[in-house]
């Protein structure tokens, strides 16, 4: 992990909840799957079974977007303090599953911060999409991922440096020349959202509508920010990860994983989750700048 290359709000979210090593985690599981003999009447060994797992998930990632879309928010529903300006905070990520299913779940946390850690300069007011409402996927195309930002926090780059356009990357996770499928009909039910202390947001997404349908799915999850005027540089970071159901994972290995040690069965129990990190600095940069040439 190479901390030097870390902006410190990156920094201090991975401090609190760093990176797995899902190569290691995914070597033990299979060490201690071929130690196992087979079940009577399966004609799978526990080895093969995880084996063929493990190469179908290979490759598979979920990435944030390298650029936030920042609007001002004028929606005029929610009020603003004197000396405030509220702005709309995109966040745009996009899954490549390659497991059966796709994810089951999704849960993203973003957190917010100054250099100098103050918090009396803005706040998180809203969370879209909001708690209990239905969310349509879409396809996110030209957009460029956040993918180095995993590399420097110590996330497996499953494809080659210097990748990142969605179109690129899918032909690369997939191994096809012509891009897809783009999973557009995909519905997700946003089923938890939490403002924390008004400098983080969290979501999570449960359930595809066609989970069978595996392709890229994209989303974006918006904060609404109420902004001091003259507040320092707001800087951004986040983390995701993605699950699969438990009970699709143990008809597909078997429910030896329940034996295995506890470092190995909760990897497990969480759905064999793939990560991702993102990391915006100054987030209103160019759209303050904007807003002043406009005034101008």
């Amino acid at each position: 992990m190479a901390n030097e290359q870390m902006t410190p709000a990156l920094r201090s979210l991975v401090t609190r909840h760093p990176p797995m090593d899902t190569e290691r985690l995914w070597d033990e599981i299979s060490e201690a799957a071929w130690k196992l003999p087979g079940s009577r009447g399966e004609k799978e060994l526990p080895g093969e079974r995880v084996a063929r797992l493990r190469e179908r998930l290979h490759g598979e990632l979920i990435a944030f977007h390298q650029r936030l879309l920042i609007t001002p928010y004028t929606r005029g529903d929610m009020p603003c303090a004197p000396g405030c300006a509220l702005w709309r905070v995109d966040i745009p990520l996009t899954l490549f599953p390659k497991r059966d299913q796709g994810f089951s779940r999704l849960e993203c946390l973003v957190e917010f911060r100054t250099d100098s850690e103050r918090t009396d300069c803005f706040r998180v007011l809203r969370l879209f999409p909001e708690e209990r409402s239905t969310v349509l996927a879409h396809a996110e195309m030209g957009g460029m991922l956040a993918l180095d930002v995993g590399a420097k926090v110590g996330v497996p780059l499953p494809v080659m440096p210097g990748v990142s356009l969605t179109e690129e990357v899918a032909a690369r996770v997939y191994g096809k020349a012509v891009i897809g499928p783009f999973i557009y009909q995909a519905r997700r039910t946003c089923v938890e959202t939490e403002v924390f202390e008004g400098t983080s947001a969290r979501w999570r997404l449960d359930d595809t509508s066609s989970p069978e349908r595996v392709g890229v799915e994209g989303h974006h999850l918006s904060v609404v920010l109420e902004v001091k005027q003259g507040a320092p540089s707001i800087h951004a970071a986040g983390y995701l990860e993605a699950y699969s159901d438990l009970h699709w994972l143990t008809a597909t290995v078997g429910g030896f994983w329940q034996n295995l040690k506890q470092a190995l069965r909760d990897f497990f129990k969480r759905g064999a989750p793939v990560q991702a990190y993102g990391d915006w600095c100054d987030i209103l940069a160019s759209s303050t700048a904007s807003e002043g040439k406009q005034a101008g």
